[in-house]
């Protein structure tokens, strides 16, 4: 088969959907088909990311007009955003409009199929959740003495809604001399503009065999990330081995944490689940299923949907 991707693979630190484009394409080339990213003669099948334009240009417009003149692609419309993500508007009722377009519709997460179907979505779709590299997120082998908890979080987007309110929150709490000895706070990433933290540890983005390096040398994962529709920061935490402290308002998320984590709502309740995840820190870990974090497993589905979209 020929797959026309409307995004390009990206190795560089970038959002979760391109990391998705990567290893998606890989997985069809490992298979033998072609992958390609411009509307060319002889495609079986438009795998389309985003129905904007993107940075090569090509939007819902141009997908249609090639479907209009060659009426036996398919097109399989993998949805991974909303509204409320980053406080827009306008982005669902377009992808409302690009989904009822397409032979098939993947949402990334329940909650966020759940949010177009309260907005009037009626068609027939599925849920695929995402996944990573385990080859470059994976547990620690050794253990550690450490004298500090050590908790870690990491965004490409610098967005406040990504959950900057409560890593405000922790920075201000690390003040404390008596707290410092017993936590440390590592940001890595983009940091919010809005704010400049003076007790947290910044890092540069990274990604792949970096980031996951980073990862490891940390012990709780935190993510306060608003309304997200499945993202993957939560996943590569989980991956490097680490329970994961979550917003109780973080959308898709919720749903691949609520197994090996906990959720908070105010910042006294994520100090009261710290203390319980430090303190049950092994049982939390033994409940991560790894293979369900594993990127091969989210490629096979999708492949899968390729396939039957095909007969």
């Amino acid at each position: 088969m020929k797959i026309f991707f409307n995004r390009v693979p990206r190795h560089e630190p970038y959002g979760g959907g391109s990391h998705f484009v990567t290893a998606m394409c890989e997985y069809l080339s490992n298979h033998g088909h072609d992958v390609v990213f411009h509307l060319e003669e002889g495609i079986d099948v438009i795998f389309m990311i985003d129905p904007r334009p993107g940075d090569i240009g090509y939007s819902i417009h141009h997908i249609l007009a090639y479907k209009n003149q060659f009426p036996n692609v398919k097109i399989l419309h993998r949805i991974n955003e909303c509204d409320a993500r980053k406080n827009t508007e306008g982005l669902d009722s377009l992808l409302i409009a690009s989904a009822n377009q397409s032979d098939s519709v993947v949402f990334i997460s329940d909650w966020l199929k759940q949010h177009f179907k309260s907005r009037g979505f009626e068609k027939e779709c599925s849920v695929i959740y995402n996944g990573c590299k385990l080859d470059h997120f994976f547990p620690r082998s050794e253990t550690t003495n450490n004298e500090k908890i050590k908790i870690v979080t990491h965004h490409w987007s610098d967005n406040w809604m990504k959950g900057f309110d409560l890593y405000k929150e922790i920075d201000l709490w690390l003040n404390s001399e008596k707290i410092k000895k017993e936590y440390e706070f590592t940001y890595v990433g983009r940091y919010c503009k809005e704010y400049e933290p003076k007790n947290t540890t910044l890092v540069q983005p990274l990604h792949g065999v970096e980031l996951g390096r980073e990862l490891r040398k940390h012990d709780i994962y935190v993510t306060a990330s608003r309304f997200e529709p499945c993202g993957m920061h939560h996943i590569e935490g989980a991956a490097s081995g680490m329970p994961v402290i979550y917003h109780k308002d973080t959308g898709g998320i919720v749903e691949l944490c609520k197994n090996h984590g906990e959720s908070y709502e105010s910042f006294t309740e994520f100090l009261n689940k710290l203390e319980i995840v430090k303190d049950n820190i092994d049982q939390y870990k033994e409940k991560i299923d790894y293979d369900f974090l594993d990127i091969n497993r989210c490629c096979e589905s999708f492949y899968k949907e390729i396939l039957r979209i095909q007969k």
